[in-house]
Protein backbone atom coordinates (compact mmCIF):
# COMPACT_ATOMS: atom_id res chain seq x y z
CA UNK A 1 0.00 0.00 0.00
CA UNK A 2 1.31 3.46 -0.88
CA UNK A 3 0.50 6.68 0.89
CA UNK A 4 -0.46 9.68 -1.18
CA UNK A 5 1.55 12.74 -0.43
CA UNK A 6 -0.55 15.81 -0.01
CA UNK A 7 0.84 19.31 -0.11
CA UNK A 8 1.47 20.81 3.29
CA UNK A 9 -1.38 23.00 4.48
CA UNK A 10 -0.75 26.70 4.12
CA UNK A 11 -1.83 29.45 6.42
CA UNK A 12 -4.83 31.38 5.14
CA UNK A 13 -4.17 34.82 3.72
CA UNK A 14 -4.51 37.33 6.50
CA UNK A 15 -5.95 40.62 5.33
CA UNK A 16 -3.81 43.69 5.85
CA UNK A 17 -4.83 45.49 9.03
CA UNK A 18 -5.64 49.16 8.53
CA UNK A 19 -3.42 51.79 10.10
CA UNK A 20 -4.57 55.26 11.00
CA UNK A 21 -3.59 57.27 7.97
CA UNK A 22 -3.51 61.03 7.62
CA UNK A 23 -4.63 62.48 4.31
CA UNK A 24 -3.99 66.13 3.52
CA UNK A 25 -6.18 67.78 0.91
CA UNK A 26 -5.84 71.25 -0.63
CA UNK A 27 -9.09 72.56 -2.09
CA UNK A 28 -10.37 75.56 -3.98
CA UNK A 29 -13.80 77.06 -3.55
CA UNK A 30 -13.51 77.71 0.17
CA UNK A 31 -16.16 76.03 2.28
CA UNK A 32 -17.87 74.59 -0.82
CA UNK A 33 -14.67 72.73 -1.71
CA UNK A 34 -14.40 71.40 1.83
CA UNK A 35 -18.03 70.27 1.67
CA UNK A 36 -17.41 68.38 -1.59
CA UNK A 37 -14.57 66.42 0.03
CA UNK A 38 -16.68 65.65 3.12
CA UNK A 39 -19.56 64.55 0.85
CA UNK A 40 -17.22 62.10 -0.93
CA UNK A 41 -15.97 60.71 2.39
CA UNK A 42 -19.48 60.22 3.75
CA UNK A 43 -20.94 58.95 0.48
CA UNK A 44 -18.24 56.29 0.16
CA UNK A 45 -18.59 55.29 3.82
CA UNK A 46 -15.06 56.16 4.92
CA UNK A 47 -14.69 55.80 8.73
CA UNK A 48 -13.36 59.30 9.47
CA UNK A 49 -11.79 59.53 12.94
CA UNK A 50 -10.64 63.13 12.75
CA UNK A 51 -11.10 66.09 10.44
CA UNK A 52 -9.65 69.59 10.49
CA UNK A 53 -10.32 72.36 8.00
CA UNK A 54 -8.44 75.61 7.52
CA UNK A 55 -9.93 78.19 5.17
CA UNK A 56 -7.80 80.97 3.70
CA UNK A 57 -8.82 84.42 2.48
CA UNK A 58 -7.94 83.56 -1.14
CA UNK A 59 -10.81 81.03 -1.52
CA UNK A 60 -8.61 78.00 -0.87
CA UNK A 61 -8.63 75.60 2.02
CA UNK A 62 -6.76 72.71 3.55
CA UNK A 63 -8.22 69.62 5.14
CA UNK A 64 -6.55 67.11 7.38
CA UNK A 65 -8.38 63.79 7.58
CA UNK A 66 -7.45 60.90 9.89
CA UNK A 67 -8.96 57.50 9.17
CA UNK A 68 -8.10 53.79 9.43
CA UNK A 69 -7.06 52.58 5.97
CA UNK A 70 -4.77 50.03 4.42
CA UNK A 71 -2.14 51.36 2.01
CA UNK A 72 -4.24 50.18 -0.94
CA UNK A 73 -7.38 51.88 0.40
CA UNK A 74 -5.42 55.10 0.98
CA UNK A 75 -4.24 55.06 -2.66
CA UNK A 76 -7.82 54.60 -3.82
CA UNK A 77 -9.02 57.49 -1.65
CA UNK A 78 -6.35 59.83 -3.04
CA UNK A 79 -7.31 58.82 -6.60
CA UNK A 80 -10.97 59.54 -5.84
CA UNK A 81 -10.09 62.90 -4.32
CA UNK A 82 -8.07 63.90 -7.39
CA UNK A 83 -11.19 63.35 -9.52
CA UNK A 84 -13.02 66.14 -7.67
CA UNK A 85 -12.71 69.49 -9.49
CA UNK A 86 -12.37 71.31 -6.15
CA UNK A 87 -9.27 69.32 -5.11
CA UNK A 88 -5.96 70.95 -5.96
CA UNK A 89 -3.76 68.35 -4.27
CA UNK A 90 -4.16 65.29 -2.02
CA UNK A 91 -1.45 63.26 -0.28
CA UNK A 92 -1.14 60.50 2.30
CA UNK A 93 1.24 61.38 5.05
Amino acid sequence: MTAALLPAPTAPDVPEMPDHMSVTVAVTGGLDGVQRVVTLLRGRGYPVRGLTADLADDDTGALGVRLPLTAEEAELLVARLHRLPAVLHATVG
